[in-house]
């Protein structure tokens, strides 16, 4: 009887040990365990927390964010959601916030400034918690703390569209202005560097750049002003549709026809198409929320496999003229 007790005793010993090694509870352990793929806390839901530059204030970022929602839903993710707004301050607020909250087990990050958020992602590993960044990446030296940084090919599917019609319809003397978006945010930063690159030795005098947020009336106000100040502008690089169509109101207002003010844009809104096809715009390029939350989804799966993947995972665009500009209006979100 003596020796039955003993055995029964190692084995609940043994059971015990188990247990608690299962559950976290053993030496060395994190408390919690769960099997649900990429629940990394252990609280039985893999949460997402999306800390976006915005969410509301242009089209492309509505899109993500549906897109986004409907991914979440359809794999039974939990998605926080942070609407910055604009605001560097704000998002520096949301990034304490969530690392406080001790949910997230993955972080999304659509950063407002990309300098600050070499700050965001270094807090983020001191936590625990990786990181990818989404169409906005952050500065160079902040990129070891982050996973893979997803968006679109700025520089050559983007940009370098009308870069090429530029250089094919337009010689040395040429003058421009660029019409961009927030002056610190990484997309935009790549896109103007691209311009003066693909322009280097071409002879085109840049004018202006004008930094119009993500307002179509700021595009339009700035344009107006140029239009008073400069009487020679032969193109404007829009960096966004959302400043083209803004600048294509004021080129109009001021009374000039289409094509007189050549206008090069990207991110292919719906509105676009029939500027397209009157001649007030030359070219634009696609880039939806579908193509990079796609993109995000596949990205996802190779982090929860624990998988070293490429730093840059990139969505391209298709460019649209006047040529194929009524086969799109039936495609494009907004």
């Amino acid at each position: 009887m003596k020796r039955f007790f003993t055995v029964l005793l190692v084995m609940m010993m043994v059971f015990g040990a188990v247990s608690a090694f299962a559950s976290g509870q053993g030496e060395g352990g994190s408390g919690k365990a769960s099997n649900v793929a990429g629940d990394v806390n252990g609280d039985g839901v893999f949460t997402i927390s999306y800390i976006a530059v915005t969410t509301t204030l242009a089209p492309y970022p509505i899109d993500i964010l549906n897109q986004f929602m409907v991914l979440a839903d359809s794999k039974g993710w939990d998605l926080e959601v942070y609407d910055s707004n604009g605001d560097v301050n704000t998002q520096t607020e949301q990034v304490a916030s969530v690392i406080s909250d001790e949910v997230a087990d993955l972080v999304v990050l659509f950063p407002v400034d990309s300098g600050a958020a070499v700050t965001y992602v270094q807090d983020f590993a001191d936590a625990g918690i990786d990181v990818i960044t989404l169409s906005s990446d952050v500065k160079e030296e902040g990129q070891s703390d982050v996973y893979c940084y997803v968006g679109p090919d700025q520089k050559n599917s983007l940009v370098k569209p009308g870069a090429d019609y530029i250089m094919k319809n337009f010689k040395a003397g040429a003058n421009y202005v660029i019409l961009s978006g927030w002056e610190a945010q990484y997309d935009y930063i790549v896109r103007e560097a691209a311009v003066n690159e693909f322009f280097a030795g071409k002879g085109y005098n840049q004018l202006s750049v004008k930094y119009c947020g993500a307002s179509r009336d700021n595009a339009y106000e700035e344009m107006s002003a140029l239009l008073v100040a400069n009487k020679n502008i032969d193109f404007v690089f829009a960096l966004s549709d959302e400043f083209a169509l803004g600048g294509i109101q004021a080129i109009k207002e001021a009374g000039y026809k289409p094509g007189q003010i050549s206008v090069v844009s990207l991110e292919a809104f719906i509105g676009s198409m029939t500027q397209l096809k009157e001649g007030w715009m030359q070219i634009t390029v696609t880039q939806t929320g579908s193509d990079i939350i796609n993109k995000l989804d596949e990205v996802i799966g190779s982090w929860m496999k624990g998988e070293a993947i490429d730093y840059s995972q990139l969505s391209v665009g298709t460019p649209i003229t006047k040529a194929n500009a009524a086969d799109w209006e039936s495609k494009l979100p907004y």
